[in-house]
């Protein structure tokens, strides 16, 4: 009882900082939080009616079957006609009940991870390192208080791990350690794509034909029953993702060709250079096995069945930074990062084998020491950052506007920006219903190709020009978002010759206005 105590201490804290985090950066419809909050909340409610979701860039689908479900469970006996009004009409609510619906299940998988590692080492130590790894990235909690895919990355890798560690320590396999493998294989990569790279993690553990016949067919099954309610959709993600893998920019940009050259391995370097905990935790891992090999083949050191494992999760780790320097964004390396504690509890037991007890004790309790020094004042700046990119996001009025037209262009912190960019993200399902009631002075400018919708300026249903939304305002317009370079061109290719009369910021974002100063005094024309 007092292990399982101790063992839900760090889950239970994690999930606290979420929540400290998620209250600092309220609401969700802000630039910061937006993508991809409301694409899952629209498309949960496309999983609520039945039909498969439409947004599979991830692809995400459990993610948007679990919204789907909170949704119907928020109104267990509603119509789903009145619920899906409800939802519209109530957006932060039902988006901040689903996101709070992740979080026991990641404090789930964080106690089964210290558990897998407490029973496979009879040591709490190794068992807490491995639970810490959330703590030692704040990439990670930053990017895991939302309504995506990243919390459930965390629930994947805990599991994955802690499957693995299972094969480790059994004298005996059978296929059901595979089994167990390939689901939580096929459950990550049904989160995120990225996250296939981790099945390496068990390369040199399983027996061939588990390896490469059990695994990998369990894998693929899993994956589809994961995915099953978006497979109807699956043009949408196979298009998506021919473009990403055959093109050397970010997103299917840039020339045909799977990398440029000229940039990869900079980006690699500059990937390890910037994580430190995780590039250190590798290093120092290949340091130990080096040893761990040469002990071993001079007999002086008994074989260690987590050995085996740590191999994978380096070659995992490393991996990783390799895909992910094609399309750099550093939440794309949550899987690998996740393997950073379960890392380090593999290098408190190999170094427990080798070293006096006293110095190995002193020493970890060392690490330990850093650790917290190091993490506890990140997250607290984590925290704060987001409490000020609030702050500074809502103290902007735009009420002073009244009578003018809103153009929310990409990304803007306002509601109907995001309702927009949610419902263009479930295929417009839901604008015809949105424009009976959502304010009639807010368009969206969408500056950027998006998905199936490409780019244009739109209220709801309706593409508009420029031009018209002028004339029924008086001239009047305020444009808000936080990529200001890719306006200009749209607007003077709408209207040549058109210039803005004034300019001013929104925290990381750039209104411009036409007709009216940014205090709200309207332009006095000669």
């Amino acid at each position: 009882m007092k292990t399982a105590a101790i063992l839900w201490f760090l889950p239970l804290a994690f999930v606290a900082l979420l929540g400290a985090m998620l209250a600092a950066s309220l609401p969700l419809w802000q630039v910061f939080n937006q993508d991809p909050d409301y694409y899952y909340l629209f498309n949960g409610l496309l999983v609520l009616e039945g039909l498969p979701p439409t947004d599979l860039g991830h692809p995400g689908t459990p993610v948007q079957v679990l919204i789907g479900a909170v949704l119907r469970l928020m109104h267990p006996f509603t119509p789903t006609e009145q619920i899906i009004d409800t939802v519209l009409h109530q957006p932060e609510h039902h988006l901040l009940v689903a996101t709070l619906a992740i979080y026991p299940f990641v404090a789930a998988a964080l106690f089964v991870l210290g558990r897998a590692f407490y029973r496979a080492t009879g040591s709490l130590w190794p068992a807490l390192l491995a639970q810490s790894t959330p703590f030692l990235s704040m990439i990670i909690p930053k990017f895991s208080l939302h309504p995506k895919p990243e919390p459930f990355l965390i629930v994947a890798a805990c599991f994955l791990v802690a499957a693995a560690l299972a094969v480790a320590r059994t004298e005996k396999q059978s296929d059901r350690h595979a089994i167990w493998l390939g689901v939580a294989m096929g459950f990550g990569i049904a989160i995120k794509l990225q996250f296939a790279v981790l099945g390496v993690v068990p390369l040199l553990l399983l027996d061939r034909r588990r390896l490469f016949l059990v695994y990998p067919a369990a894998t693929i099954a899993a994956f589809f029953v994961f995915v099953a309610p978006a497979l109807p959709s699956y043009e949408i993600f196979l298009d998506w993702w021919t473009r990403v893998l055959t093109h050397s920019g970010a997103y299917g940009t840039g020339e045909a060709s799977v990398i440029d050259p000229g940039k990869f391995p900079r980006t690699v370097m500059k990937i390890f250079g910037s994580k430190i905990i995780f590039t250190i935790t590798i290093i120092a891992m290949l340091v130990v096995l080096a040893a761990y090999v040469r002990m071993r083949r001079r007999g002086a050191m008994a074989a260690n069945p987590l050995a085996r494992l740590a191999v994978g999760m380096v070659l995992a780790q490393v991996l990783t930074v390799i895909v992910v320097a094609k399309q750099s964004a550093a939440h794309y390396l949550i899987p690998a990062l996740m393997l950073t504690g379960p890392t380090l509890a593999v290098l408190w037991h190999i170094t427990a084998q080798a070293t006096d007890p006293l110095w190995h004790r002193r020493a970890w309790q060392g690490v330990a020491t850093l650790l917290v020094l190091l993490t506890l004042p990140a997250s607290w700046s984590q925290t704060m950052e987001l409490r000020q990119w609030t702050r500074e996001a809502q103290s902007f009025d735009m009420s002073r506007y009244g009578g003018c037209a809103k153009i929310y262009f990409d990304s803007s912190s306002a509601l109907s920006y995001a309702m927009q960019r949610g419902d263009m993200n479930s295929q417009g399902r839901y604008s015809p219903l949105l424009a009976t009631w959502m304010p009639k002075d807010e368009y969206t400018w969408f500056t950027n190709k998006h998905s199936w919708w490409d780019e244009g300026l739109v209220w709801w249903n309706q593409k508009i020009a420029l031009a018209e939304i002028l004339r029924r305002h008086g001239g009047c317009a305020v444009f808000r978002g936080s990529q200001p370079w890719t306006l200009p061109p749209r607007v003077k290719k709408e209207i040549p010759g058109f210039a803005f009369d004034d300019n001013c910021k929104a925290g990381e974002e750039d209104v411009f206005t036409k007709g009216i100063l940014c205090d709200g005094s309207p332009v006095q024309r000669p």
